[in-house]
């Protein structure tokens, strides 16, 4: 790894400055350190992986040839005893949109690597062979994985766990049928959660890796953290907050513990920005069926029962289990369904039938397949049905008509198997859809640099359609979730309006970048603790003692490094753009009925907060600013 300065780490640390770099095909186990100065710049997770993707990428690298690198990263607070401290990204060039990728995950894999000691895996080259990597502590192996070849993301999970069970429960990281076959939106999958985004199980599948599993004995939460009373009393503190808030209590329970990421149905759909039927509308006269009051009436085990199954360290306990009782689906057990994959099965595809969507997730887990991106391609494929644009012929003879539960679960294995024209056009994403389609099918293919809208209509939250437009990664609905104080009810911000959005999302971006991301904690703490609490508890646990404008800087210079990866691209001004949908086609229904996205008014103020020229390219003073004086030579001649 390149060396750029030097400072001293803290000698006790919830970073271990520790990385594996393995090569598949020569078989090379290397155990490497970061220069503590890089450490500390970039923090963990998405930042360290910037860092080393840029450094180590050349430009229009093939994603899914062997010279591309697949990065699992733990955050900084990862594996300690901090408030849902569980989090681990996987970075690599996306094959499914040529850009920047960042997929995260919760469940315990990511604090498994922690106690093993190691902060993350850098996978490099092919194996000639399908292989799997076995770690236990110093132990790190390369595995033949000819005989789970093939096996569904459930059997290699309990074949991987049976087989290095040792007094302690291994965790796991697989990919599915999807991915070896280098589905463009297969997913990693982890103990029932996802790494869902930008297809990084095709990157993993292309390497003929299929799994990664980990048996961590070294150490325990908070062997290593700097101070462990002033963390004990930032974690104490934070717990207070999250017990008392609205959304997080468990005590009169709160939105997420009763209803999940799902209890935000009823105000997304109110404030009319709930994409329905391919966001031809933004409200679901059918919504009532899938709000989580619903869900956990209908669906879910009791909270009372051990129905819950929350991820490492959580006290909010927002992931819930479905059971089918009757019908169809009898006897199907499956982890959620969380608010995007509701979204996705649900008002994208017309469907309010609630077995069916947890049987179309059931599947895409099954197969390792993005719920997001595939539901938004089912969805945009109804459309063309609809419209004639595509026939039985190509759909293997579904009727892949809006609302039909039947067909969308039908379309859902189809991808899965990778079976016929509609299993391909699915399991590679919304954008190569619509260039097989054609026939101006490619005005309402919902994607922003080939990644799949998620679940907010942007016409209803104008910050959004902005977040969506300069996402790294593509249209992200975790890039800046301006939907909290635009959509939520009663909203604080009018979502019609693009008055000091570009700073918005802007902050947003870059505190969320560090504070959540970096740190390896989960999104749902942002409901009731802010940058504050996340910096107390990361100090205490590096030793690091940033200020809260140095903490905020890491933040800024992760988002520039990732843009300025795929400036490096070839992406400038022309690629954050939105469909033509959002763009053009006034909303019909709801509070913001007749709006568009008015993207260029928010535009051109975005890239001057950030500090970036004309077309999207951060300047040099910028870069220079932030300490990235080796993005300079890539991005500037002379």
């Amino acid at each position: 790894m390149v060396h750029v300065g030097h400072i001293d780490m803290p000698r006790q640390s919830s970073i271990h400055n520790l990385y594996l770099r393995i090569n598949l095909r020569t078989k090379s186990i290397k155990k490497e350190e970061l220069d503590e100065i890089v450490v500390r710049n970039y923090l963990g997770s998405k930042g360290i992986a910037s860092y080393i993707l840029f450094k180590e990428l050349r430009a229009g690298v093939d994603p899914l040839s062997s010279e591309n690198k697949l990065l699992f990263l733990t955050g900084a607070l990862t594996g300690t005893n901090a408030p849902t401290g569980n989090r681990f990204s996987v970075c690599a060039k996306s094959p499914l949109t040529n850009a920047w990728c960042d997929s995260h995950c919760g469940g315990s894999w990511g604090p498994e690597l922690k106690f093993a000691g190691y902060d993350g895996i850098i996978v490099e080259d092919k194996s000639p062979e399908p292989v799997y990597i076995n770690i236990s502590d110093d132990k790190v192996e390369i595995l033949g994985a000819g005989n789970i070849w093939g096996a569904n993301t459930f059997s290699t999970h309990m074949i991987l766990k049976d087989k290095h069970f040792n007094r302690r429960m291994p965790r796991v990281a697989c990919i599915g049928p999807a991915g070896e076959r280098g589905a463009l939106l297969a997913a990693i999958i982890s103990e029932g959660r996802a790494a869902g985004r930008g297809g990084m199980g095709a990157v993993m599948g292309s390497k003929n890796l299929k799994a990664i599993v980990v048996t961590g004995n070294k150490y325990r939460p908070d062997d290593l953290v700097s101070d462990p009373e002033g963390f004990r009393n930032a974690v104490k503190s934070c717990y207070g907050k999250l017990l008392e808030g609205k959304w997080t209590s468990l005590s009169p329970p709160g939105r997420m513990p009763l209803y999940g990421t799902v209890g935000i149905v009823r105000d997304i759909n109110a404030a009319g920005g709930w994409p329905t039927r391919n966001f031809q509308t933004g409200t679901f006269e059918h919504f009532s069926e899938l709000m989580g009051e619903t869900f956990a009436e209908n669906l879910w085990v009791p909270r009372k029962a051990p129905g819950p199954r929350p991820c490492y360290h959580c006290p909010i306990l927002c992931a819930h289990v479905s059971i089918v009782r009757e019908g169809k689906y009898l006897g199907l057990y499956d982890e959620g369904p969380e608010y995007e994959t509701v979204w996705a099965f649900g008002a994208q595809c017309g469907v309010f039938e609630r077995e069916a969507i947890a049987k179309a997730e059931y599947l895409c887990d099954y197969y390792g397949l993005d719920t997001i991106s595939v539901g938004n391609t089912i969805g945009f494929l109804m459309e063309c049905y609809e419209k004639g644009l595509i026939t039985n012929d190509e759909t293997e003879g579904l009727s892949l008509k809006f609302g039909d539960a039947e067909a969308m679960v039908a379309a859902v294995e189809y991808a899965g198997r990778g079976h016929g024209i509609i299993g391909k056009l699915i399991s590679n994403g919304v954008k190569r859809a619509a260039a097989y389609i054609g026939k101006g099918s490619e005005k309402f293919a919902m994607h922003v640099k080939g990644l799949e809208v998620p679940a907010y209509d942007p016409r209803a939250a104008q910050g959004m359609g902005l977040g969506y437009a300069v996402g790294d990664r593509g249209a992200c609905h975790l890039h800046a979730w301006t939907a909290g104080e635009e959509m939520l009810q009663p909203p604080s911000l009018d979502p019609r309006k693009t008055e000091k959005k570009a700073g918005f999302v802007k902050t947003l971006v870059e505190e969320t970048n560090v504070a959540w991301d970096s740190a390896g904690v989960c999104r749902v703490l942002g409901y009731t603790l802010n940058i504050e609490d996340i910096l107390e508890l990361v100090n205490t646990a590096t030793g690091f003692n940033y200020n809260l404008d140095e903490f905020q800087k890491i933040g800024e210079r992760i988002n520039n490094l990732t843009r300025a990866f795929n400036c490096r691209e070839g992406f400038s001004r022309r690629d954050d753009t939105l469909p033509e949908r959002l763009l053009m086609e006034p909303l019909p229904d709801g509070p913001c009925k007749g709006e568009v996205v008015k993207l260029n008014e928010m535009l051109e103020e975005y890239y001057e907060l950030c500090g970036w020229d004309s077309i999207g390219r951060p300047t040099k003073e910028k870069l220079r600013d932030l300490e990235l004086d080796f993005v300079i030579p890539q991005l500037y001649t002379g």
